[in-house]
């Protein structure tokens, strides 16, 4: 992915996930880096978003191992609820912004395609209806 195209995609979910109540924050860093840093990541309550931001015309992307183990381990250093996931935009007259959840127990390569993602709005609503089931059974 051309690196202005990146950082372009970067900036655009950090305002997207702001406005929908997020603190998030784009984290410059070069993919190359050893640390476990993430493109994006934000918070809302007690829960913490990991995210590796791909753009892209094709219909799928490949996530490298190294991509998914920098932003499982991110998560690693909270304490709190930590999500890791894929947002990638989909470009084209069928496009948008689709989030693949890692599953953090499986650090491999994984190939993110439409069919096997959901939309980012539908994964924000997803996030808060199993926060108000788990607070609403909490205080049952």
């Amino acid at each position: 992915m051309n690196k202005n195209i990146g950082r372009n995609a970067e900036r655009e979910l950090v305002k997207i996930l702001k406005s929908k109540g997020f603190n998030a924050v784009r984290i410059p860093t070069s993919n190359t880096s050893p640390n476990p840093l993430p493109d994006v990541f934000a918070t809302q309550n007690n829960i913490l978003l990991s995210i590796e931001v791909k753009s892209t015309w094709n219909s799928k992307v490949k996530i490298e191992k190294i991509q998914i183990c920098k932003i499982i381990d991110f998560l690693l250093m909270f304490p709190m609820k930590g999500i890791p996931i894929i947002a990638v935009k989909f470009k084209g007259k069928e496009g948008g912004w689709m989030v693949y959840e890692v599953n953090p127990d499986n650090r491999e390569s994984i190939e993110v395609r439409k069919d096997n993602c959901i939309p980012l709005d539908m994964f924000i609503e997803k996030i808060f209806h199993n926060r108000l089931v788990f607070e609403t059974q909490a205080t049952s």
